[in-house]
């Protein structure tokens, strides 16, 4: 017999799943609350998505464990419903582990792409800057060759 011990609910990328009152985003990570009715209404909708895709990922992984235990047709009902739990648990793993590598790219590549960004943009008002004073010079000479 296992005992079961009652965790909190978790998304698929392992953060603990939203309360009312909660913050949006992931617990502890200091997110503060809206304060605008709007901005309380889209955080409350991506709560709710994210309850929703935890959901659909739990019952995929559900269905994903009892047809690979179906496969077993040797074993007993409680034997395939161990298996089915067992592939459950791995496959949730799995799909957080996927996650937090996804998550992790996005954000090397947001770095990345805002330090191009940064680079690009000082490129731009330097060139900016210098056509204004190469056209500052040209204009001061004119201006003094016809006076």
């Amino acid at each position: 017999m296992t005992t079961q011990r009652r965790r909190e609910p978790e998304d698929v990328a392992g953060h603990r799943a939203q309360r009312d009152g909660d913050a949006p985003g992931p617990a502890g990570c200091g997110v503060r609350r809206p304060h605008s009715p709007a901005a309380e209404v889209t955080a409350g909708i991506a709560r709710l998505e994210g309850y929703l895709l935890v959901q659909r990922a739990r019952t995929e992984a559900a269905e994903a464990g009892t047809a690979f235990a179906r496969r077993f047709a040797w074993l007993g009902p409680h034997e395939q419903a161990e298996i089915a739990r067992a592939f459950e648990r791995e496959y949730l793993s799995v799909r957080r582990r996927m996650l937090r590598a996804t998550v992790a790219r996005a954000d090397e590549l947001r770095d990345e792409y805002s330090r191009r960004y940064t680079f690009l943009r000082r490129r731009l008002v330097a060139a900016v800057l210098g056509l204004t004073a190469a056209a500052s010079v040209v204009l001061a000479v004119a201006a003094r060759g016809t006076g």
